[in-house]
This record gives structure tokens, C-alpha cells and sequence, in this order.
């Protein structure tokens, strides 16, 4: 419980009431260590079964090529199923034709519905300063009705130590150079699917509380994401990473020069 302690305490998870993704140009996709693959220690997400869950598309295609009832039934048992399994959802697979065989086995053996994902916030820091004046960095995401808002304060993240802490070293022949990395990780409970809009913004107030609070000017350099919350997948794993770059005349000053989103759910 480590890992929930650090991320309740250092992002300040304030959460308001109950409990395809476009991503940056200029950040690439993860990197992955082909060494590592002698070990076949690949990273989950890159990991995938060899017969992925049907989707509500999977079995409306397959039921009207004529597989039998007791085919496709089978076929959900094998592999199960990814997608809405509440009373609408089957009622709109029996309008559709679907048998009610299949319906049964869909309802039996559907995955849960989501209602969370693992989010990991990773920050980066280009320089050696432990002061920041913009120091509030504040991750918005909506959930029907309201927003989960989470928070971290830079100035206890530089100047302290964390379980996930690293130093990477980028230096070049002419300039010594390491990138600090410090990342959090937990389960946010989450209540609503389908598209949602993560913001990320920097700001120097500590008391933001919705994105209505949001000053103007901190407003312009928010960066905005769309993610597509399924309603039941094998994964919710989502990564952001957030970097910053320390002006080379004020050590105060870390200005956010990019942030990148991946979320996996297969």
C-alpha cells in the first residue's frame, strides 16, 4: 500500500463527490528495451492473449454470417466478452437479431464493467533547481457529472526522494545532462464510460478545485487529451508523462514543454 500512501499524500487526490487516444507530436511512443526480450519480461503493455475477448461487433458480424447459435455461444464461453452486458445492451442485441443463446452467454460471461483505471503520472525534469515558482501541477478528468481532479505541489516533488525516482543521463559531448524521472501510481475509481477530456495544466495556484478556477493565463498552456473510457476491457492502464525544463537564468522558473498520454485496454 506504499504506492496509494505516496500518490494520496503527493498528488493530493481530491476527488469531488463520490467515487482513441490523440496524443502529443513532439513526445514518441514508449521505447522498448529489446533486450528485455530475451527474458520474455515484456512490459504489460505489450502483452496479449492469443484469443482477445469478442466485442458486441465481433458477435453482430458473426451472427449475421450465419454462425449457429450454439457456435457463437460456445465461442463466447471460450473467449468471453468485451462490452455492455446491462438489460438495454441485450435487449438491443436480441432487436438486432442476436439468439437468445448467445444473449445468455453473453450475459454469463461478459467481463465486469470498468470502474477504474491505473493511472501513472510520470514527471520529468531537464535541470537541477529544487524551487519552483509555478509549482501546482493539476491533472483534471471528467466523470459524468464531476471531475477528479488530482493535484502535486513541484516544489516537494524536487526536493524530495521518492520510491520511484531516477536519474537518466542524456549527456552529449559538449554538455553534461541528466533528466530526473519521478513517477505515482494508483487506481482512480471511475463511474462513467465513453469519451473524456484529461487536462493537464501548471499553475501557481494551490486551491484549484474545478477547471472553472483555471486562471486565463495558466489556461493557455493546458494541454488536453480524449480518451474512450470502454465499459469493459481486459486492461485500464493509462500513463501520463509530464516535462519539465528549467529556465537557464531563473532556477525557479520549470516551464512544461510537452506531456503524453497512452492508455491500453486490451
Amino acid at each position: 500500500m506504499k504506492s496509494f500512501a505516496v500518490l494520496h499524500t503527493l498528488l493530493a487526490l481530491s476527488i469531488l463527490g463520490a467515487p482513441g487516444i490523440s496524443t502529443a507530436a513532439d513526445i514518441p511512443s514508449p521505447v522498448v528495451n529489446i533486450v528485455r526480450w530475451d527474458s520474455k519480461d515484456l512490459p504489460p503493455v505489450y502483452e496479449r492473449s492469443e484469443q482477445l475477448p469478442l466485442t458486441r461487433e465481433d458477435l453482430l458480424t458473426l451472427s449475421r454470417n450465419e454462425f449457429s447459435p450454439e457456435t457463437l455461444a460456445r465461442m463466447v464461453r471460450q473467449r468471453h466478452y468485451t462490452g455492455d452486458a446491462s438489460a438495454t445492451a441485450l435487449v438491443e442485441l436480441k432487436q438486432l437479431g442476436v439468439p437468445p443463446a448467445v444473449i445468455e452467454a453473453v450475459s454469463l460471461h461478459a467481463l465486469p464493467p470498468n470502474r477504474f483505471i491505473q493511472l501513472t503520472v510520470q514527471l520529468e525534469f531537464d535541470g537541477t533547481s529544487a524551487e519552483s515558482r509555478q509549482r501546482y501541477l493539476y491533472v483534471i478528468l471528467p466523470d459524468g457529472n464531476q471531475e477528479r481532479i488530482f493535484t502535486a505541489d513541484l516544489g516537494t516533488v524536487l526536493a524530495g526522494r521518492w520510491h520511484n525516482d531516477t536519474r537518466v543521463d542524456q549527456t552529449d559531448l559538449l554538455l553534461p545532462r541528466q533528466i530526473r524521472q519521478v513517477s505515482f501510481s494508483d487506481t482512480i475509481p471511475l463511474k462513467s464510460h465513453g469519451a473524456k477530456t484529461l487536462l493537464v495544466v501548471t499553475s501557481t495556484r494551490p486551491d484549484i478545485q474545478s477547471i472553472s478556477d483555471i486562471p486565463e493565463a495558466d489556461r493557455k498552456n493546458a494541454r488536453e487529451y480524449t480518451l474512450n473510457y470502454p465499459v469493459s476491457s481486459l486492461q485500464q492502464d493509462c500513463r501520463l508523462r509530464v516535462r519539465y525544463h528549467q529556465d537557464a537564468v531563473l532556477p525557479h522558473k520549470w516551464e512544461m514543454v510537452s506531456t503524453h498520454l497512452d492508455c491500453e485496454w486490451n
